[in-house]
């Protein structure tokens, strides 16, 4: 068991965090209510999009782990960036490479791996967040066409997508997938609510909304199982969205504290200014550690629901509370509404709620535990 990066991880590390301090650094917790289109062109000239994704479609072919590195190591630095660089290896665009036809997979990826698709999940509904079983956006068929009708909202990117990811109830009452491409007739977008990040997020209405077989993902009996052992995968990215803003948090306070003097020394030198960032490392650590091992454990089979679970709940709370602890030894400073701890504050707290809310995961956690215990 050897918990060190290998060399090549290494070389990942080093040059996404390269890239990020020379490119990103400057204009990092600017992009509140804009897209960093420039940073995503950047991304893709460095081979960083799509490392995840297969190769002969562009992209990288690395594993889970390695896209985990890069993420990490720009979010440090700009999460805006992060969270776009590894929502072009996980997400819908890893469903496809692992779930989708070949004609599925030519159309999307290379694209996306190029910077010049983005591809967003459409689940939850209005009577159908945690439970997402009780979803109603339904397809009928009709003759050779599949006609969709319903609702999804709180769409990440919806705005800046070029088509989606929409699961919905099938004629046989199977939950199942479809990418559906924004220009499609029958689908439209609101006007968008601006959440607490100041991110945008939109509703999708499907009237009528006319797609094809080919544009089927999955809908098979087993078809929600299989959707729901990739969104696994879905969860080290919302927990590493989580560590990489607790890392970036912790930096900015052991800055500013050891740089700060009050009464004549550091602010760092305090004892309890000297616990907290203790506590801060310890629990980054911890998270950190729970994303990479359930990454790594992905390898050779299907993500753990456990390992996920866990590693998404202790990173959801340990980047707030890190965040938390950031703003408190700034103090005024970190409250400002300019602040990048102030942004951070606001980014970290929708990860607990994104992806599966953290009182569902302690749910799924128990009752992993309760058929097969602790090994």
């Amino acid at each position: 068991m050897d918990f060190r990066r290998s060399d090549e991880q290494k070389l990942i590390y080093q040059t996404a965090n390269d890239i990020a301090t020379d490119r990103f650094a400057e204009k990092a917790f600017t992009w509140e209510d804009e897209f960093p289109y420039e940073n995503q062109k950047i991304l893709a000239e460095q081979d960083l999009l799509g490392i995840g994704l297969p190769m002969e479609y562009g992209g990288g072919g690395y594993s889970v782990v390695e896209v985990l590195t890069a993420q990490e190591a720009v979010g440090r630095v700009c999460p805006d960036t992060a969270h776009i660089l590894s929502r072009s290896s996980m997400g819908p665009p890893r469903a496809i490479a692992e779930l989708g036809s070949e004609y599925l997979k030519e159309k999307y990826l290379p694209a996306v791996c190029d910077g010049n698709s983005i591809i967003s999940v459409a689940i939850s509904e209005a009577e159908a967040g945690s439970d997402a079983s009780n979803m109603q956006t339904s397809v009928e068929r009709d003759s050779d066409e599949l006609i969709l009708n319903g609702s999804k909202m709180w769409v990440t990117k919806a705005a800046q997508c070029d088509a989606f990811l929409v699961y919905a109830r099938f004629p046989d009452d199977n939950i199942g997938a479809i990418v559906v491409d924004k220009d499609t007739d029958g689908l439209t977008l609101d006007d968008g609510s601006v959440n607490m990040a100041g991110h945008v997020q939109h509703q999708l209405y499907f009237d009528d909304c006319t797609v094809y077989e080919d544009q089927v993902l999955v809908h098979e009996k087993d078809a929600f199982k299989r959707l729901l052992i990739e969104f696994n995968v879905e969860r080290c990215h919302n927990a590493m969205m989580c560590v990489a803003c607790g890392l970036n948090a912790f930096d900015k306070a052991l800055d500013y504290a050891k740089n700060r003097e009050q009464f004549d020394q550091p602010v760092a030198d305090f004892q309890g200014i000297e616990w907290k960032l203790a506590d801060m490392a310890m629990e980054l650590d911890a998270a950190r550690l729970l994303i990479y091992r359930a990454a790594a454990n992905a390898r050779e089979s299907d993500p753990s629901r456990l390992e996920t679970s866990m590693a998404k709940v202790k990173a959801n709370e340990v980047g707030q509370e890190v965040v938390d602890e950031a703003m408190q030894i700034h103090g005024a400073n970190g409250y400002m509404k300019d602040s990048p701890i102030e942004y951070l504050y606001r980014w970290v707290r929708g990860w607990k709620i994104a992806g599966g809310t953290v009182e569902v995961q302690r749910n799924a956690i128990a009752s992993e535990l309760k058929k097969y215990g602790l090994d």
